[in-house]
C-alpha cells in the first residue's frame, strides 16, 4: 500500500466533515497535529539519547583498552600452546569411554517404553 493520492484525501476529509461537523473538524486536526508533533519530539529525543549512551559507552570501551593496553583478539603465539600436535594418541582415554555402556547411579529406576 502507496502513499495516499488526492483522491484518497479527498474522501478522508468529506467522510471526517460528515461525521464530526463544521464545527468540530478544525479542533480535530489541531489536536491531532499536536499529537503528532509530540510523537515526533519524543522520537527524536529517544533517538539523540541513545545514540549518546552508544558514544559514552564506546568513549568507555576505548578508555578500557587504552588502560589495559591489550588487544581484544589476543592470540598467544605457538609456542604457548599446551598441546603439541604431533602426538594423537592421547585421545584412547575419550574412546574407552565411548565404549562402555553407561550405568545408572544405585537407586534410580530406569523406565523401558
Amino acid at each position: 500500500m502507496g502513499p495516499l493520492g488526492v483522491p484518497e484525501m479527498i474522501f478522508i476529509f468529506v467522510l471526517a466533515l460528515l461525521i464530526f461537523g463544521p464545527k468540530k473538524l478544525p479542533e480535530l486536526g489541531s489536536s491531532l497535529g499536536k499529537g503528532i508533533s509530540e510523537f515526533r519530539r519524543a522520537s527524536n529525543e529517544l533517538k539523540y539519547t541513545f545514540e549518546r549512551e552508544m558514544h559514552n559507552m564506546e568513549r568507555e570501551s576505548e578508555s578500557m583498552k587504552e588502560a589495559t593496553g591489550t588487544n581484544s583478539t589476543y592470540t598467544p603465539p605457538p609456542d604457548e600452546y599446551p598441546y603439541s600436535y604431533e602426538s594423537t594418541s592421547s585421545a584412547s582415554a575419550p574412546q574407552a569411554a565411548e565404549s562402555q555402556p553407561a550405568t545408572p547411579p544405585e537407586g534410580s529406576e530406569v523406565k523401558h517404553s
